[in-house]
């Protein structure tokens, strides 16, 4: 059978496809899990950046669980029909996708720990940003708040110290330092240019632009933007809502776009994990065999 034989069949036989789907993600989610509650256990006095790296991926899990939830269907008003809210869906694997994102960006693309942590720390004091730039706090949440002021003034400290023994030039200096004194609470990815080992440039990666760092597949450099458009409430999303249900491809949509991508940012989430996490190396050979990445290396279609 060759490549177009099968892709006829899937077409033919979605509800085989899906079973498949969801029981090959629901393998690599429980054995994800059981790595998660192991090396929490064997790591009780693990460094911050190992428990991030370990909470990140327990998030990640946890929005997989709602993802696979949803692929069940809805029954709307009286009909027995089910459907299938695949602009929710599109939401959660949105926001699956920000989460590896941004995780392979700090812990997977730097060079090393003095990198990671400089990228960590510009996350830290944007994730704070969230509250510090909130203007109608309750009285009681005032002291919370100067906590948090207080935390980002000793994390510029400890980055600006940082910059100071690291090899950069001037310009990718003056770009890291504005980097770190943005009051925003933007989420974005950064990429540090080098030459000869000197930090050169110091680039803004955003969210739309990241597909090219993240599949290597130039047809999914629309992933991020067509996750956007489908969950934003966007007059281009209102009419594929209306097509989605009147042509009745809600079942395709989910299941080649929103769990093939949540199998995907699992598998890839998961072992960068292993590869970035301290003692969790390990568990790479008891994962690679349940994700996506495996199937690409061993199976020739």
């Amino acid at each position: 059978m060759d490549i177009n034989e099968i892709r006829d069949y899937m077409d033919k036989n979605p509800a085989y496809v899906k079973t498949i789907l969801l029981t090959t993600i629901r393998a690599l989610l429980d054995m994800t899990i059981e790595v998660i509650l192991q090396w929490k256990k064997e790591n009780p006095n693990a460094c911050e950046a190992d428990c991030i790296s370990q909470c990140n991926l327990q998030m990640a899990t946890s929005t997989v669980k709602s993802i696979l939830s949803l692929a069940k269907g809805i029954h709307w008003g009286q009909h027995q029909t089910i459907l299938i809210d695949t602009n929710a869906c599109a939401s959660l694997v949105r926001s699956l996708y920000e989460r590896a994102f941004i995780y392979r960006n700090i812990f997977i693309t730097t060079d090393n720990l003095e990198e990671r942590d400089l990228l960590l720390y510009i996350w830290e004091i944007r994730g704070l940003n969230n509250r510090l730039n909130l203007k109608n706090v309750p009285e009681q949440f005032n002291a919370h708040q100067e906590n948090d002021r207080q935390e980002v003034l000793r994390l510029r400290k400890r980055l600006y110290e940082m910059i100071g023994k690291m090899e950069t030039t001037k310009n990718s200096r003056e770009q890291i330092a504005n980097a770190i004194n943005k009051d925003t609470a933007q989420i974005k990815g950064f990429r540090f240019i080098k030459e000869d080992g000197k930090i050169i440039k110091f680039e803004n990666i955003s969210l739309e632009e990241s597909t090219k760092y993240f599949f290597d597949d130039s047809r999914m450099r629309d992933t991020y933007t067509y996750l956007s458009l489908t969950s934003h409430p966007s007059y281009l999303g209102l009419l594929q809502f209306g097509i989605r249900y009147k042509n009745r491809n809600d079942e395709n949509e989910l299941i080649y776009i929103y769990l093939s991508l949540t199998y995907h940012l699992l598998s890839e989430i998961t072992l960068d994990f292993c590869r970035a996490t301290t003692n969790a190396h390990k568990f790479f050979d008891k994962l690679y065999p349940l994700t996506e990445r495996y199937i690409k290396d061993n199976v020739q279609l």
